[in-house]
């Protein structure tokens, strides 16, 4: 048992909450970002549902409560009001708050299951194109090539950063967490260590030729500006890493330019329809990707629509 205290001593949510939050930090060894994340999804129960306090307050139909209220509230979201959520950001806040639930009942917090009677929300339909097109990947790089082509330095760190987002599929955290030690141009593979993966396994990503060409290339500017800090991607004014506020900015700055709407994960998406495009089976998806099931890799794959078979189809012999 996580306390010391007996489960009948404790019935406030909030610090049963926090004690579910350590637990997840030390026992699950979830990252940070991902702790953030669950209690961000409980502040906002908290607040939409403020009369749920004590475990006695939690039921099957408080789950159902919650999310009839958080459809149709109305929210300011920039100049905007706005009504309900998103159907992915719904079942996200299901996960989540079923989770804690279940964690309550294993270590007898609640006196009866509720989670098996709660209702769980549809699974969302995604009709949106999240991976990027040949033609949207070629203005992002045109868009830097334009942008830095005076300084040498920048114009092969943001090439390479690029080039790890399209032939990697990395995630944001790894991206930063990268070494130059992480870099093998021996065996042509590149090293994710488990401490910056969401999925907390180690994991080798062979080595495109196109990005092998655009890591030397970043590697002797480096060495022109005489670097010794050890992350790969770095700061362009100190021998620095690279941090999430500069990535956000370097993603602000590429979407003006290039004209294009993305975010960092649309790479992720790249890669993985990229793969599954060129006949790589989905085992090989996931395994590359830091994904634990290949439900995971599936939700990457939306992007393929049927029509992207005809070349397949026509190559059909019987």
């Amino acid at each position: 048992m996580p306390n010391s205290q007996n489960p009948s001593e404790l019935t406030e949510l909030k610090p049963l909450f926090k004690e579910y939050l350590s637990a997840c930090r030390y026992t699950k060894q979830l990252s940070s970002k991902t702790i953030k994340s669950y209690g961000e999804v409980f502040s906002t129960f908290q607040k939409i549902m403020p009369e749920i306090k004590e475990l006695s307050d939690l039921h099957p139909q408080t789950l159902q409560e919650f999310f009839k209220r958080i459809s149709i509230r109305k929210r300011k979201v920039g100049k905007k009001f706005v009504q309900g959520i998103k159907p992915s950001t719904i079942k996200t806040y299901y996960n989540k708050l079923v989770a804690f639930i279940r964690w309550l009942e294993h270590y007898h917090y609640l006196k009866e299951e509720i989670s098996p009677k709660i209702i769980k929300p549809p699974i969302p339909k995604y009709e949106d194109e999240r991976a990027l097109t040949d033609e949207e990947v070629t203005k992002i790089i045109s868009s830097i090539t334009l942008y830095s082509r005076e300084n040498d330095f920048i114009y092969a760190r943001d090439l390479v950063i690029v080039s790890l987002l399209l032939y990697t599929g990395i995630r944001r955290g790894e991206l930063l967490a990268l070494r130059v030690s992480d870099i093998d141009f021996q065996t042509n593979t590149l090293f994710i260590n488990a401490d910056t993966s969401k999925s907390k396994k180690n994991r080798y990503i062979p080595i495109h030729y196109s990005l092998s060409f655009q890591l030397k290339a970043y590697l002797k500017e480096r060495e022109i500006r005489k670097t010794k800090c050890e992350r790969l991607i770095i700061s362009s004014q100190f021998d620095k890493p690279y941090t999430e506020y500069g990535l956000r900015s370097w993603v602000k700055k590429y979407v003006k330019l290039s004209g294009v709407k993305f975010h960092l994960h649309r790479f992720r998406h790249t890669f993985a329809c990229k793969l599954a495009k060129q006949n790589a089976d989905i085992i090989s998806i996931m395994n590359v990707m830091g994904h634990t099931t290949t439900r995971m890799t599936e939700q990457y794959l939306r992007s393929i629509k049927s029509e992207n078979s005809r070349s397949f189809i026509q190559e059909i012999i019987f």
